[in-house]
């Protein structure tokens, strides 16, 4: 096994997190719950923040051309707000999910509701605009199809989405950059 420079192998004392699997929702209309959830990356149980129960949240697959209804309902348990914001998504300002910018936030106990006609294609990402609760666990894949027939063919599809986990607070870390 060769050696990459800066990994480190995690701690014996680690055990995989006890937390739902990332699942695939494809449709319409979705129903997103943002709640908290214990993770053990390192050896320490720690907070995250799950959409659904997962980390990172289900992978959302649309269709071009479609009317989609995307209810998020903030159960974090907290005072914070919450937020999810469609990256590089086509869709009127008000539904783009940056609080203070297009709206005002999803407030603790309380449900937005996203709607928007699918005007685009391709592999995208969904994540909070909220505090640092992206950093926390708060994300997750967008797929979107092509209106038409794909236009080649293939056996199966890997989504990858990439992260890093931290046992740090994220406001100390990003308060020493």
């Amino acid at each position: 096994v060769a050696a990459v420079e800066g990994w480190r192998p995690r701690s014996a004392d680690a055990q995989p997190a006890a937390r739902v699997p990332t699942t695939e929702l494809p449709g319409t209309a979705f129903d997103l719950r943002i709640g908290q959830t214990t993770v053990n990356f390192t050896g320490r149980d720690r907070m995250a923040y799950a959409v659904n129960g997962s980390i990172p949240g289900p992978t959302l697959r649309l269709r071009e051309g479609d009317d989609v209804t995307i209810r998020a309902t903030n159960a974090l348990g907290t005072d914070e707000d919450a937020s999810i914001h469609w990256q590089g998504i086509l869709l009127p300002a008000n539904m783009d999910g940056v609080p203070g910018l297009s709206f005002h936030g999803i407030h603790p106990g309380e449900s937005y509701t996203y709607r928007f006609k699918v005007r685009q294609n391709g592999t995208y990402w969904y994540h909070s605009h909220s505090g640092f609760d992206e950093q926390k666990g708060l994300y997750g894949a967008l797929v979107i199809d092509t209106a038409e027939p794909p236009p080649v063919k293939y056996d199966r599809e890997h989504v990858i989405l990439l992260s890093e986990w931290t046992d740090e607070d994220p406001r100390e870390i990003f308060a020493t950059l």
